[in-house]
């Protein structure tokens, strides 16, 4: 895409923030999550932390000492579909430690930010989500608009066990774990792989989850209409169906089809990236091009994110689209640099993101 465009795309972008933190309705849906001030975590005292959402989950057993955090145990494994909210409280109790009584929950679904008080046996406030909607494969019927960690603390109680319960959406987390290491008003978090997204701080008490996977304000591609002409929630997510590896190998299976191209269909993003690194004429550039694209794109919301926060930002990054995919950080770090040149932005990736995310919630 010529820098015009691009220029034109990261332009829209930041109006639409303006305009979403000015409370005017946007394509982005802009959630703010308010972060508790009062951490529910003693110094000394032990808790635990899970990621939950994805195809695998993570759980671990930390310490908070003074300001800091110490991961005691972690494991992962294979995550089962939770089809009903009883999938779900039935897998935390599995999962949960018996002897823990604070669980903070880094929750990959759909959610919106509310704080609770008063709630249950206790009068602390914690943050949580109420589920907006599940995935095609994980439904959680019985959960739809209801507050997670309170079903959760409320199916403990069930089960004679009294715990204290923090949920948030999994970028607010890959955003709180940068708080490691940076201030809040120079962080952000992006997820560049399956989805895309991007949360950042508007000030110490409030972080914006953007969901900005919906942002629509720029020229969609031919494949990218037909690809959401045929997906389950048409006309929503455009972005997304444009820029992430969920998305990416679909738009060179229908290129390769239209060009009559004698090529093998393909059936994943990791696929699509290994074609960009062989020498195959025409297929190996459709592939080149496609990365380009979605990396230049992402690179708009980057830098729309960091003009719109006026100052050098660093921006913790998670998905392996990103990290990995054939000149991808690069094709960033270029755009980035020639669509605000006055700012200087930073991509770390912080080790356990996901697990120290969800337990800045409680600490």
């Amino acid at each position: 895409m010529d820098i015009a465009t691009l220029k034109t795309i990261k332009s829209n972008f930041v109006k639409e923030l303006q305009d979403s933190a000015s409370g005017k309705k946007t394509s982005l849906p802009f959630i703010i999550n308010q972060i508790p001030t009062t951490p529910l975590v003693n110094n000394g005292e032990i808790f635990q932390a899970l990621v939950i959402g994805g195809s695998i989950y993570k759980k671990a057993i930390l310490k908070k000492v003074k300001k800091k955090l110490s991961i005691l145990e972690i494991e992962n494994g294979e995550q089962p579909l939770f089809k009903t909210a009883e999938d779900l409280f039935l897998f935390v109790g599995k999962i949960a430690n018996p002897n823990i009584n604070i669980i903070s929950i880094n929750f990959a679904h759909r959610i919106k930010a509310t704080v609770r008080k008063n709630s249950g046996n206790s009068s602390k406030s914690r943050i949580d989500g109420i589920l907006i909607g599940g995935s095609k494969e994980s439904t959680l019927h019985g959960l739809i608009d209801k507050k997670v960690g309170e079903e959760i603390e409320r199916y403990f109680r069930k089960n004679k066990k009294d715990a204290l319960v923090a949920v948030a959406n999994d970028t607010i987390c890959l955003l709180l774990a940068g708080l490691t290491q940076y201030k809040p008003i120079i962080l952000a978090g992006g997820a560049d792989g399956t989805g895309t997204n991007f949360a950042f701080f508007l000030d110490k008490k409030n972080a914006v989850n953007l969901e900005s996977a919906n942002f629509d304000k720029f020229p969609q591609s031919k494949e990218g209409k037909i690809i959401d002409s045929t997906s389950s929630n048409r006309g929503g997510w455009i972005f997304e169906k444009e820029t992430s590896g969920a998305y990416l190998y679909k738009h060179f299976n229908l290129i390769i089809k239209e060009r009559n191209i004698d090529y093998p269909q393909i059936s994943s993003t990791e696929e699509l990236d290994l074609v960009s690194r062989k020498n195959i004429p025409q297929v190996s550039e459709i592939a080149n091009n496609l990365l380009k694209r979605s990396a230049q794109l992402v690179s708009c919301q980057i830098a729309g994110i960091t003009e719109f926060k006026k100052r050098g930002m660093v921006f913790n990054m998670e998905g392996s689209l990103f990290w990995k995919a054939n000149g991808y950080k690069e094709t960033v770090e270029e755009t980035v640099k020639q669509l605000i040149p006055q700012y200087k932005v930073k991509f770390v990736e912080i080790k356990d993101s996901g697990i120290l995310g969800a337990a800045k919630l409680v600490s």
